[in-house]
Parts: C-alpha cells; structure tokens; sequence
C-alpha cells in the first residue's frame, strides 16, 4: 500500500463515470476528468503487477485529498480489513493494466468484488486500462490460459484453449451485454473480438452480444445515466 496527499478517509459527493482505456499511454484528460467526478475525494488504484508510479501521476492530475495504490499479490489480500475499507472509502477507483486472469482470480467472489460493486453503485467513477478494462464489462475475456489467443487462433478455432471467458463479476451501469477487448489496431485484436462475440451467442450467456474495444491510447467515457459515450484519445 502506497499513498500520496492525506492519509485520512474524506467524503465527497461524486458523480457517475465508467472510464475504458485501450492501453499504452496514458491520457491526462482521463485522471482530471475522473477526479472532478470524485469531487476531489480519494483516489484508489487497484493492481496486481507494477508499483505506486501512478500515485505522483494521478494526484498532480485529479486534484485529489489523496491517490493510492494498492498491489495484490494473491487472493488472501482481497479479505484483509484494511484493503476493503480503503476501497470502501474512494471517491474514484482505476484498475491498472497487467493481467486481467489475476483480478478475476484475486477478487471474484470475495470483499473486493463487492465494494467494487457498492462504489459503481453508489455513482463513484470507475476506470481501467488494459487488463483493468478488461474485466469491466459484464463478460469478461479472463485469459486464464498461459498465453493471449490471437485473432487467427479464435477465427480459426472458437474454442481454442486461450478463449477462456468468465461472467458474474463486476455489476456497472451500462456494462451489461458488453464484453471488452483492448489495443484492438496495435495487436491486430479486431478478429478475436468478433470470436469472443460469437461465443457469446452460440453458449447462450446472451441473445446480444456487443462489444467495445479500443486501440491503444484510446478511451471511452461512458455516462452511467444514460449510456452516453465519448471518445477521448
């Protein structure tokens, strides 16, 4: 745990924001955007990889009390006191980018998961990245497998061993039906997004499946209210 500004829990009101970013570099716009929709509260960063080098970046950005990061290194820690509380505590949330298998391993069915959920409901602004934008939407492309399936594995073979998809975790406005995929151009991802779309249908989790990926450096805002979206790059 890592933190810059005030360690003290403030209370902000706040107002509803789901932030889904492609990758790669990071948008500035996004962190003042989301800040201002915290009210100026606190900021939590949530990850599984990498270190607090968000914490100075975000809090010069968002005009935060506080912004911290929190590193989980196994699922023991998405039980302990301490974490939920903090998380409890945000006025905004972003899930860092890595690999989205640990979040769904580290915190589906545990305190974490639910507090993510009361923040989303409650109308805090939630973002990720990456792998943190990966497991926003109600179907999730887990990667569980040892590898990332590409678009010429998932058109050729739509149950490849590196589909692996997973559902019943995060509850956010507007997220339902949507799965999502990221660095869509950069990674040539848009076949296997179609793939993971088809999946959808054909094992029955949805009659509609949609989709949103972004490329790298990209961002989508999306008004929990009304479902509204705007591209930011």
């Amino acid at each position: 745990h890592f933190i810059v500004g005030h360690p003290g829990d403030v209370s902000r009101p706040t107002d509803g924001l789901t932030v889904l970013h492609g990758g790669g570099t990071d948008i500035d716009e996004i962190f003042v955007r989301m800040g201002a929709a915290a009210g100026g509260g606190d900021f939590v960063v949530l990850r599984a990889s990498g270190t607090d080098a968000y914490n100075p970046y975000i809090y010069e950005l968002c005009g935060c009390d506080s912004v911290e990061t929190i590193i989980f290194k196994n699922r023991q820690a998405a039980f302990d006191p301490f974490v939920i509380s903090r998380i409890r505590n945000a006025e905004a949330l972003w899930l860092a980018g890595g690999d989205q298998s640990n979040y769904v391993t580290y915190w589906k069915g545990t305190p974490v998961e639910d507090e993510i959920n009361a923040l989303a409901a409650r109308r805090a602004p939630i973002g990720g990245t990456s792998a943190g934008t990966a497991v926003l939407g109600e179907f999730v492309y887990s990667a569980m497998s040892a590898s990332s399936l590409t678009s010429s594995e998932g058109l050729s073979n739509p149950y490849h061993r590196d589909l692996t998809l997973d559902r019943d975790f995060l509850t956010l406005p507007k997220m339902r039906g949507l799965i999502t995929d990221q660095h869509l151009e950069e990674r040539d991802r848009i076949g296997r997004t179609v793939t993971f779309l088809a999946r959808l249908v054909q094992d029955g989790w949805t009659d509609e499946a949609r989709a949103i990926a972004a490329d790298r450096e990209t961002a989508l805002l999306v008004d929990p209210d009304d479902g509204s979206a705007q591209v930011i790059s």
